[in-house]
Order: structure tokens, then C-alpha cells, then sequence
């Protein structure tokens, strides 16, 4: 029995998803937890938490820790907690242009500060990959059956 390529069929959906672009605001709550971990990890990964905050993906900031932790991901939800207090210990402003406002007027201080939450991050204390993907299964009325078109490896 052919086994699911749990990482490339995520890349599909999140692809498929981004043809059918509807602001952050406006998706379904399973939606919204889809777009924003795979956001996180997609900011994270290319720059770390500075990146993250500066770049349209802050659209999902004040979601981000609801869903890692509506996927079981508790740890990469403190990480980010340690990093969002770090990067605004008054509060995470409220609009995503107020975040990357704040983070570009102090960018290279904000990465070096930011750095080692950045590594905490790609250390995967949660298997994301895993998660996000069991996610994904258990709400097949918002994405479909993601195992139907990747298998592999």
C-alpha cells in the first residue's frame, strides 16, 4: 500500500489554495490555520522571525499561536510567544502594517535579537509536517482529500 508524501502534498495544498487567494481575514477557521502556520514556517525558514514580521505574512501574527496550538504544536507556540514578547514587549500592534512598521525601523537589531528563537524554530520541537498534515486530513470538507493525489516516499 502506497504510503502519502505528507510534505509534498501540503505543498500542493498550499499551492492550490493560493490560486484561490481570499484575504486572511475572510477564510474559515480551518483555513486561517492552515494559511497561518504554513506562513510561519514558510517566513522562519527563508529569514527567521524578522522576516516573518515584515513581510505580508504578519497578516496572521495575531493568529499564529491560536493555530499551532489548535494543531497539538504547543511547543513551537511558546517559541513563538518568546519571540512575538521579545520583538514587542508592549504588545503585538494591531494591524499587520503597524508590525512591519515597528520591525523595519529596527531590522537589524530586531534579527540579532530574534535569532536564537529563529533556531529554536528550525530545531522542529513539533513536527509541523505531521501535524499540520493530520490537520488537514480531519478537515476534508474545507480541503478535500489530500491523500488522493500525492504518494511516494
Amino acid at each position: 500500500m502506497p504510503t502519502v508524501d505528507k510534505n509534498a502534498a501540503l505543498i500542493a495544498l498550499s499551492e492550490s489554495l493560493h490560486m484561490n487567494d481570499e484575504p486572511f481575514a475572510v477564510q474559515s477557521l480551518p483555513r486561517r490555520v492552515f494559511t497561518a502556520i504554513w506562513s510561519l514556517e514558510s517566513e522562519v525558514n527563508n529569514g527567521g522571525f524578522a522576516q516573518y514580521f515584515v513581510n505580508s505574512s504578519s497578516q496572521s501574527a495575531s493568529f499564529v499561536i491560536t493555530a499551532l496550538e489548535a494543531i497539538g504544536a504547543h511547543n513551537m507556540a511558546d517559541i513563538c510567544r518568546c519571540a512575538f514578547k521579545k520583538a514587542f514587549p508592549e504588545g503585538l500592534p494591531d494591524t499587520p502594517k503597524k508590525i512591519a512598521e515597528s520591525v523595519k525601523s529596527r531590522y537589524d537589531v530586531l534579527e540579532e535579537e530574534l535569532e536564537p528563537f529563529s533556531h529554536e524554530f528550525y530545531s522542529y520541537p513539533d513536527d509541523l509536517t505531521e501535524l499540520l498534515f493530520e490537520f488537514v486530513v480531519n478537515h476534508p470538507e474545507e480541503f478535500g482529500d489530500v491523500t488522493a493525489n500525492e504518494t511516494g516516499g
